[in-house]
């Protein structure tokens, strides 16, 4: 379902062939079948508290990733996602500037949240 995202380069902006964070992660969702409201260009510019505003729109904070499709956010400086998915995270890595998929416990996450069920 998700596989194919794997190995995917990282761009900033872009959501195709290649992606960021932000794309990733709505490309997942799609893939996963979840109601989400796509990538918005606007996000690109917000500040991270206008962001943790946008996300209470869509979604809902929870305690500990454990659903395929919640959403983390990494502790990390740039502010960065990831999603759930077979019990682990696909994330952009920054050593190889690709989609990456690791365990949940071998990332340090901030927060996460789930989609709200409409939109």
């Amino acid at each position: 379902m998700c596989s194919q995202l794997i190995g995917k380069e990282y761009s900033y902006g872009e959501n195709g062939e290649k992606v960021d964070c932000i794309s990733l992660v709505f490309q997942a969702l799609d893939a996963m079948g979840i109601e989400n409201p796509g990538v918005q260009d606007v996000w690109y510019t917000m500040s991270t508290r206008e962001i943790f505003g946008q996300i209470s729109t869509y979604g809902y904070w929870v305690e500990k990733p454990v659903y395929d499709g919640d959403i983390v956010l990494f502790a990390s400086d740039p502010l960065a996602f990831g999603v759930v998915w077979k019990a682990g995270i696909l994330y952009i890595n920054g050593t190889i500037m690709r989609v990456d998929w690791k365990p949940i416990s071998y990332l340090s996450i901030r927060r996460c949240f789930r989609m709200k069920e409409s939109l």
